[in-house]
């Protein structure tokens, strides 16, 4: 019984790499707008120009043959009539019915005003404008209180710990970037294994 959940688990690694091996460089073509232009731009000229080879056509009519056959609009007037003309078709059909949505959603995503977040952005302004005004009144009210010296003690003791916890956050920025950092010839090993 633990030999098959082993054997299942080795094969659905296997696949998972598999499927990684596909998936990284097609998640970076999806996710780069203008990679993904030149490359549906790309297979639509090297298909035209493979059909206008293959069928004895002119480069105009090849390339007149791809825009309507990977726009599926398919007028009838030039189609290939050969098995690797057809393949050609096939493969120019298939990458535009994929690759041509996608383009056109990243063009929409950027054209679309979120009206959600910029009205996220003005209650945030709203309330920094707020903090600020509240800050000023309190500061008025406690120098008018204790008087200006007792207020600026208590100031520079506020500036001290936040500076402190200031330098802690940046200490652990500092040593997440150390930890990712690509490594240098000092934190090699070096000839030898001696340190």
């Amino acid at each position: 019984m633990a030999e098959q959940v082993t054997d299942v688990d080795g094969a659905e690694k296997a696949i998972a790499r598999r499927i990684g091996f596909v998936a990284r460089p097609v998640r970076g073509l999806v996710n780069a707008p203008h990679l993904l232009v030149l490359v549906v731009l790309g297979i639509w000229v090297a298909c035209s120009f493979t059909y206008a080879a293959l069928e004895d056509k002119g480069p105009v009519e090849g390339l007149w043959w791809g825009i309507v056959t990977g726009s599926t609009v398919g007028y009838g007037d030039f189609y290939p009539s050969s098995t690797a003309g057809r393949a050609v078709g096939a493969v120019l059909i298939v990458s535009m019915l994929v690759l041509v949505p996608i383009a056109i959603g990243h063009v929409i995503a950027n054209l679309v005003f979120d009206k959600e977040s910029l009205a996220v952005a003005t209650v945030l302004e709203d309330v920094h404008a707020r903090i600020d005004r509240l800050e000023h009144l309190t500061l008025a009210s406690l120098e008018a209180q204790h008087g200006r010296a007792w207020l600026e003690e208590r100031l520079a003791e506020h500036e001290a710990a936040d500076a402190a916890t200031t330098d802690v956050a940046e200490q652990m920025l500092a040593m997440f970037a150390q930890k990712n950092a690509p490594p240098t010839n000092a934190d090699q090993d070096p000839p030898g294994g001696a340190r």
